[in-house]
């Protein structure tokens, strides 16, 4: 504890050891301009040229490799048989589908015979008067 009391009193521990080095503030500001108004020479040659567009065409092939990866991979190409589009799977239900189906939807009156099992008021208070075991309930019932 007492090093510690020892080493805060030394004094040149006590100085602020980063410093600017000098005249690097006054030169700054050129140094910022030169950078961004690009005074320096960029290289003007056929590989100066080329180098963005074959970088360009590097991508895209890695691109289209991983892609053609992943589709050999899942077995996706050369299976031998076109794939059915949905399309043609819905052309195809619908030229094999029975028309006779649609003349018996037709026959069959669908009103009349929800028509024969309607229950009645009293059905449906009867029902919920057995059913229920809530004598609120079956009071509100007997008395409609």
């Amino acid at each position: 504890m007492t090093n510690n009391k020892d080493i805060l009193e030394r004094e040149e521990f006590r100085q602020n050891p980063f410093t600017a080095p000098e005249g690097y503030f006054a030169s700054l500001e050129d140094q910022l301009r030169d950078k961004v108004l690009g005074t320096g020479k960029r290289p003007v040659g056929l590989v100066g040229v080329l180098k963005p567009a074959l970088m360009m065409v590097c991508s895209f092939a890695v691109i289209i490799g991983l892609g053609y990866g992943v589709l050999s991979l899942t077995n996706s190409i050369g299976s031998g048989q076109p794939q059915m589009s949905a399309y043609d799977a819905v052309a195809d239900a619908v030229e094999n589908f029975d028309s006779a189906m649609f003349e018996y939807l037709d026959e069959y009156d669908i009103d009349g015979y929800m028509a024969q099992f309607t229950p009645s008021e009293e059905d449906i208070m009867r029902y919920f008067a057995t059913s229920s075991t809530d004598a609120a309930l079956y009071d509100y019932l007997a008395s409609l």
